[in-house]
């Protein structure tokens, strides 16, 4: 429901993690979904940002910089043409925006479990994912249903963009070794499944923000240690309004292509060739943890 302007001090949710965003907003929409909580907050510099359970999802200040790198790199390291896009997540509409960017996308298929995110998205957030684009298929299901019923179906995509919240709410199903052994089902030879996670120093080694907020390994871990999808890739940005502002991105495959080097010089408000390649460079600590 649309609130009040009333100006509060909202806390950004912090299981086991011992460190928080402490924000001046204006509260404009709180509501729970049948999946979760969901609250647009409005800030004087930063704009309008979408919290789920209690952890931002988007700003507007900064949401392409998670965007447009989420998506690029992956669809510019490989040249490829009718390529077939799986994005599971995704209701803010910042992922299906960067990829219909491409024309060499084919279909994109959008797996979103709760269609009020896309909804309440739309209407506060403006990032303008074209749901309406001949190209796109949206899909109102609960992803690990969606994946088992594909592989069932023998489903194919050359490129997988999983765009998760943290394991606290409908997100927990997919943090699984069935989903990750059923998703790797879904890929092209020389496909590709993006994932992500925050992560922050803390002593001598990192920390991943989906491991500290819930029981459980990221999927990240969950690949490296079964080698399910035997080919890793890691990259880098920098994301404010995230947890430790240092985000990673895992790339999963089976083939030994790397996305090192775009094939184009296309270029975002953040996203450019050399953004692409300095990603892959991690610091010392970071390549001795994650390799």
């Amino acid at each position: 429901m649309t609130l009040a302007s009333t100006t509060i001090k909202w806390k950004e949710r912090s299981d086991n993690l011992g460190l928080s965003v402490v924000l001046d907003v204006e509260v404009l929409y709180r509501e729970k979904s049948d999946f979760q909580t969901i609250e647009i907050l409005n800030h004087d510099r930063f704009g309008r940002l979408l919290s789920l359970d209690g952890y931002i999802q988007a700003c507007q200040a900064d949401e392409f910089i998670y965007h447009e790198m989420a998506v690029h790199v992956p669809l510019l390291g490989k040249k490829r043409s009718d390529t077939s896009v799986l994005i599971v997540g995704g209701g803010d509409g910042g992922i299906l925006r960067e990829v219909l960017v491409h024309d060499f996308v084919k279909s994109v298929t959008m797996v979103e479990i709760d269609k009020k995110v896309i909804e309440v998205s739309n209407k506060f957030l403006g990032i303008q994912g074209n749901y309406n684009d001949p190209r796109v298929s949206l899909i109102i299901q609960d992803a690990s249903e969606f994946v088992w019923s594909a592989k069932k179906n023998h489903l194919l995509y050359d490129v997988i963009i999983l765009d998760l919240t943290e394991p606290v709410g409908p997100s927990a199903s997919v943090f699984t070794l069935g989903f990750v052994e059923n998703i790797s089902k879904l890929i092209t030879p020389n496909g590709i499944i993006i994932d992500s996670d925050s992560v922050f120093v803390a002593g001598d080694h990192g920390y991943f923000l989906q491991e500290e907020s819930s029981d459980g390994e990221n999927l990240f871990s969950v690949v490296r240690k079964t080698k399910i999808l035997p080919n890793i890739e890691i990259f880098r940005t920098h994301v404010p309004f995230f947890p430790g502002a240092d985000f990673m991105f895992f790339l999963y495959g089976f083939g030994e292509t790397t996305y090192k080097k775009p094939f184009s010089n296309y270029a975002g408000r953040h996203y450019n060739p050399a953004i692409h390649e300095a990603a892959f460079a991690l610091p010392a600590w970071q390549q001795n943890w994650l390799y």
